[in-house]
């Protein structure tokens, strides 16, 4: 499956095997990655974050829905986006990018998507969104959150997309053209150093208690995020133990 854009199932203990899967790419792939995916893995759903415009850059999941997967589109949108749009971006811009991300976008977003995730977790599901590294970061950490996996495993995972995106900096040299910025510029916006992800879990912490906290006061349903946590774990209580 080396063609598809950051591709990785998320499977720390704790957490039913082969349940979630993450992509960058609007999880577009060729037939045979598309094919082992649902054939192997048993892959039915693909929760999309990305917007329209993207989605009509980018192209749609057509190899997946060709083999009856389900597309949910449920984009995160209207966050302030220039929080990282600087040449060199420091873990606490990515921190605060983060939490905008959660609290800040579109009213209604966060409660349409975590339902649609409740909809889909019976059954191993993807969740996409253009390189598979912001957006979809936060949803997986507080989808790990409710589960109740450790912050240094959820981190370990958010590690993971920098070393899958750095070989491909050449393929989005127009991005950081357009931006008047360097390679070496663009790099650093491909890094994703763990301490981002465990700064910004105990800053969700710090403002809310805890992420499902967090994640109701921007909407989410009570019963959507004990529903996941049930699909997540085969536990029936609510997770995020911190």
């Amino acid at each position: 499956m080396s063609d598809a854009v950051n591709l990785r199932v998320v499977a720390p203990p704790g957490v039913v095997p082969g349940r979630i899967w993450r992509a960058g790419a609007g999880a577009v792939m060729d037939a045979g990655a598309a094919a082992e995916l649902t054939g192997r893995h048993g892959l039915r759903t693909v929760v999309d974050l990305r917007s329209q415009n993207e989605t009509d850059r980018s192209g749609a999941p057509d190899e997946l829905l060709g083999r009856g997967v389900r597309w949910s589109r449920s984009p995160l949108t209207g966050y302030p986006r220039d929080l990282v749009h600087v040449p060199r971006p420091t873990p606490d811009h990515y921190v605060r990018y983060y939490h905008a991300i959660l609290m800040e976008s579109t009213t209604g977003s966060v409660p349409a998507l975590f339902a649609a995730l409740a909809d889909a977790a019976d059954e191993p599901f993807l969740v996409c969104c253009h390189l598979g590294k912001d957006r979809t970061a936060v949803v997986v950490a507080a989808l790990l959150a409710l589960a109740g996996v450790p912050d240094e495993l959820i981190a370990a995972d958010y590690a993971a997309s920098g070393a899958a995106l750095f070989p491909l900096v050449d393929r989005y040299a127009h991005k950081w053209r357009a931006h008047g910025w360097t390679r070496q510029d663009y790099l650093v916006h491909l890094a994703t150093p763990a301490v981002v992800m465990r700064t910004w879990l105990a800053e969700v912490r710090r403002q809310h208690r805890s992420v499902r906290a967090a994640l109701i006061t921007a909407g989410a349903r009570p019963a959507d995020l004990t529903a996941l946590t049930a699909a997540l774990t085969s536990r029936t209580h609510p997770g995020d133990r911190h």
